[in-house]
């Protein structure tokens, strides 16, 4: 091969590189975008499974804080379901350790983004960037009940572009994750 077929050949490798290199970086931060929102559902689907287990109420404590966002499982000690107070007291107890978000997923923090998106259906109205991205009724606390039941709410998560979010039906249980498409303006599972 000569000198200039040379150069033409890693040039047009140069080339493809430059476009599969973001592409392949989109496709990571996605990755780690749906694996934490799937992370949160399973740890939902858990937490239900051990209320039922344990024949206790237990639940999950989301805390979003500047040093890292975290979760952690709870059993129900004190008064029935899970709260901030008796968890502080050391009523309700640890189930296992904490989970770090940013060390399982880094560049992912619980969040709404950088522009405001409607609310997941069906539930109505908009949220900020500024907005609380975890809510379970007034808390940052998902309960399940030893029949299966589960509070309702919802986590949103994002990575500073993109937005996930996980919705829980707590009559039901179920639990659904959702991807916010800019494109169209809308949710979709």
């Amino acid at each position: 091969m000569t000198f200039p077929e040379t150069m033409a050949t890693l040039t047009i490798a140069a080339l493809g590189m430059g476009v599969t290199v973001p592409s392949v970086g989109g496709m990571l931060r996605s990755w780690k975008l749906n694996g934490a929102a799937r992370d949160m559902a399973v740890e939902m689907h858990r937490a239900r499974m051990e209320a039922v287990d344990h024949s206790v109420y237990v639940g999950i404590l989301y805390e979003s804080a500047p040093a890292g966002d975290r979760w952690r499982l709870y059993l129900d000690g004190g008064t029935r379901g899970i709260h901030a107070a008796e968890i502080a007291a050391g009523i309700d107890t640890p189930l296992g350790e904490s989970f770090d978000l940013a060390a399982r997923y880094p560049g992912v923090r619980f969040g709404i983004g950088n522009a405001t998106v409607p609310r997941i259906p069906p539930a109505t109205g908009s949220l900020a960037p500024g907005d609380d991205p975890i809510a379970f009724g007034s808390t940052d606390i998902f309960s399940a009940a030893p029949t299966g039941e589960t509070s309702s709410g919802a986590i949103y998560l994002t990575d500073g572009r993109d937005l996930r979010g996980v919705v829980v039906f707590g009559a039901t249980g179920r639990v659904r994750v959702w991807s916010y498409d800019a494109a169209r303006g809308g949710w979709r599972q």
